[in-house]
């Protein structure tokens, strides 16, 4: 009997949740995933695992305004190649309808295509970008803190209206060389079998003819293709430049690679290699499991194949307890009579059946939701690049990365709020903390992440200690000037503004306190003296801290507590802040700020999302995913029936 088919324009129910579509069944969940990717994670048929997402539900930017995960895209492109590249070949020896195959094989002609551009692209035949996005002018990482110098160019040609991301990694060479082999094998039929041949024999011939380097655009740096070895050590960076060899070697028939493969199974001791160790390394082992994918299909000498028999055995050793899913669909579709294949599957499937369908990185997320209780709908081991790169989505302790760390407000008018968060990133409301709009970054003149604010007396009057030193505004963080204070004593601690006849600031350092009086901006931060300690905030009998629960509240100096958490979205503090200058009580939680107007009593939204401010909403595609389950078809470990079956 054949198998059926679900056809990818099935429209699946809306109404299922977030927290329980990862239960759908492995094929609805793969079409979600597809769709998803298509709509979503789609240059020109490129992949970047991670875009931003709008808030008002619009196209995601491609465009160099844009953030997408360009560094990255080629390596995930070519995972993704090789995952429609079985697909397409499962489809269609399966007996799928014609129109389903067609889909199939169109798809992964788009994600070729996409890969191949990436060295159209450069102009330089061979000469791979990272990847690429739509427009002219500084892309979002030129913009950003990172200096990339000249990783960055415009297209040549008629790419010239793409920007792309140069500085190539030996990575990107190899796991692009193993998604093509896959698609000149599995997938590449007519014209496109050509159009592979020939991307294949320019990327590996770049590094051929340039003695196994990868030459950048300026001509004068470069990557090794070999990385770095003793030179005659086998490691798994001469895994991937052997295996690339000779996939070149297979496509082609051209005998440089022929010479260059046999050079370096000579060079490293392949032939009658007897064992084979190496750290434990996901992102190098992903790339060896691929390659002797390919090898297994393509090699016919005994004695190489008994080799790579040796290398394969030596990777599974170090991640056989992973329940990673490619790793173990691989290494059983090679090694059918392994010992403990049978839960090694088990856990393999696991970890697809537990794979998240939103992958959007929000604010409120189903791991801040009180009522999931583990197993949390991930597997607890790592599962590729997705999670070992970009973090583990539902990880138990939420969003935690960025919570507000202090709070200031100026004696003038308490609806001025400053406000910086744990990575020390500064923000101004002007209206309460009312609305979102009435926050702003104040940041944009400070070399470093602030560590503490101070504010006052005049509403646009505010101090910071930074990493690199102590400054001050008296424009509201328009403009920043550096304090002179003297640099013995440690690094920067704190700042704290105590008003009176004579103001007075206070500039900690980490063994060492100076002092400084000043009226308005006369001998503004000028002459220092050195004191004892900065004094305290005055001592009340009511007392706040943060707690897993909530906020809680001490009416009698701290000798009972009561829970304090009605208004609050997410019911976890973890910082919170009652000052001196105003009634209001502030708490810092994974999901923003929120204040108190009544001392505790109750709590409103205060607007600061920071998740929202400098990480926009972010999501990540299913490629890995994609990946992994059409190789759990082709080699037969998923079964229809248990692509159609729900998580138990």
């Amino acid at each position: 009997m054949k198998p059926s088919f679900i056809l990818a324009l099935c429209i699946l129910p809306l109404f299922l949740q977030a927290d329980d579509s990862w239960k759908l069944p492995l094929e609805e969940k793969e079409i979600l995933l597809e769709q998803n990717n298509v709509e979503r994670h789609n240059i020109l048929g490129l992949y970047p695992s991670q875009v931003d997402v709008p808030l008002d539900g619009g196209p995601v930017d491609y465009s160099t305004l844009g953030t997408c995960n360009i560094a990255h895209a080629v390596c995930w492109s070519a995972n993704y190649l090789a995952g429609a590249s079985y697909r397409y070949s499962f489809l269609k020896r399966s007996g799928a309808p014609a129109d389903v195959v067609e889909k199939a094989r169109a798809r992964a002609d788009e994600i070729f295509e996409g890969i191949y551009r990436c060295q159209l692209v450069t102009g330089v035949r061979g000469l791979q970008a990272r990847g690429y996005a739509l427009g002219h002018g500084e892309s979002y990482e030129e913009r950003g803190i990172e200096p990339f110098n000249d990783s960055w160019q415009q297209g040549a040609g008629e790419y010239s209206g793409l920007r792309w991301r140069g500085d190539p990694s030996h990575h990107n060479y190899s796991d692009v060389t193993a998604g093509l082999g896959h698609y000149y094998d599995l997938a590449a039929e007519g014209p496109q079998k050509d159009r592979c041949r020939e991307a294949i024999d320019a990327l590996v011939g770049y590094w051929v003819d340039n003695d196994c380097k990868v030459v950048h655009i300026d001509g004068k740096k470069f990557t090794p293709i070999l990385g770095f070895h003793d030179g005659k050590t086998l490691n798994t960076r001469i895994m991937m430049a052997i295996a690339g060899a000779r996939t070149a070697l297979h496509a082609t028939g051209n005998a440089k690679y022929q010479e260059m493969y046999e050079r370096l199974v000579g060079q490293f001791g392949v032939r009658g290699l007897k064992h084979f160790t190496t750290e434990k390394d996901f992102d190098d082992a992903e790339h060896v499991f691929c390659h002797l994918e390919n090898l297994f299909r393509i090699e016919t000498d005994p004695e190489l194949l008994a080799a790579y028999r040796v290398v394969l055995d030596g990777l599974w050793a170090n991640h056989k307890n992973d329940a990673q899913t490619l790793f173990t669909y691989i290494y059983l579709s090679l090694t059918p009579d392994a010992p403990d294949g049978d839960k090694a599957l088990k856990e393999g499937l696991y970890s697809l059946q537990t794979w998240p369908t939103d992958m959007i990185f929000q604010p409120t997320m189903s791991s801040l939701n009180p009522e999931l209780t583990p197993p949390y709908p991930v597997y607890a081991a790592a599962w590729d690049n997705e999670y070992i790169w970009k973090g583990n989505l539902l990880r138990p302790d939420g969003w935690l990365s960025r919570i507000v760390a202090g709070v200031a407000v100026p004696r003038e008018d308490p609806l001025v709020i400053y406000a910086f968060d744990s990575l020390g990133d500064l923000y101004q409301s002007r209206d309460g903390a009312a609305t979102a709009a009435g926050w702003r970054s104040i940041d944009a003149g400070l070399p470093s992440p602030v560590r503490a604010v101070a504010a006052g007396p005049g509403v646009r009057m505010i101090y910071v200690a930074c990493d690199d030193g102590f400054y001050a505004s008296l424009t509201g963080g328009y403009r920043w000037q550096r304090l002179e204070v003297p640099e013995r004593g440690g690094k920067p601690v704190s700042v704290r503004i105590v008003p009176g006849e004579k103001n007075a600031l206070y500039a900690v350092r980490e063994k060492s306190v100076y002092q400084t009086l000043f009226n308005r901006d006369r001998n503004f931060g000028k002459k220092w003296e050195e004191v004892m300690e900065a004094p305290h905030a005055p001592e009340t009998a009511l007392r706040f801290k943060a707690d897993a629960g909530g906020v809680l509240k001490s009416d009698d100096g701290g000798n009972t507590w009561t829970l304090k958490a009605d208004g609050l979205r997410i019911p976890r503090a973890m910082t919170v802040f009652a000052l001196e200058n105003t009634d209001w009580v502030f708490a810092g939680t994974p999901g923003g700020l929120y204040l108190s107007k009544d001392s505790g009593e109750h709590w409103e939204d205060g607007h600061l999302v920071l998740q929202f401010v400098k990480n926009v909403r972010r999501d990540l595609g299913g490629a890995a995913f994609i990946d992994a389950y059409w190789r759990g078809r082709y080699y037969g470990f998923i079964s229809d029936e248990t692509a159609k079956t729900p998580m138990p």
